[in-house]
């Protein structure tokens, strides 16, 4: 008994290590591929640096700068819109009411009625104009 607990152990490392080299044990398939891809198709890449480069994008020859992704143009848009805004005080504009939406659990009622979920919607602050030239006191 004590002797087939180390012998499970050495047989299973010499199966792994005398029948093929390791890496074929830990994946059997192989690597070797040829990438068919002309230029304009893309590139042959394996994945690691496929999603380094898809994630963080390179900066490309004759730009000045690290590239912005489309949530940073999108921000900087607004902040450029704001900013034409705050420098024309003459264009009031209207901000909209602030809403607060209460859910509601089921409860029963004084009469045995059953009044299910449901979402009740409150107006907290009305509209109000911004950005002119009104003397508020």
């Amino acid at each position: 008994m004590k002797h087939s607990k180390l012998l499970i152990p050495a047989v299973m490392a010499l199966l792994l290590s005398a029948c093929a080299p390791a890496k074929d044990v830990i994946n059997p398939y192989n690597e070797n591929f040829k990438c068919r891809a002309t230029d304009d198709e893309g590139k042959c890449i394996d994945t690691p640096t496929a999603y380094r480069e898809a994630r963080y994008p390179q900066v490309a020859e004759g730009e000045s700068g690290p590239a912005e992704n489309e949530q940073q143009a999108i921000q900087n848009n607004r902040y450029r819109i704001l900013a034409a805004l705050l420098q024309e005080p003459k264009k009031p504009l209207l901000q909209p009411p602030k809403v607060l939406r209460v859910l509601l659990l089921p409860y029963r009622g004084e009469d045995d009625e059953l009044f299910m979920t449901r979402y009740v919607y409150l107006k907290i602050e009305g509209a109000k104009w911004i950005l002119t030239d009104l003397d508020e006191k």
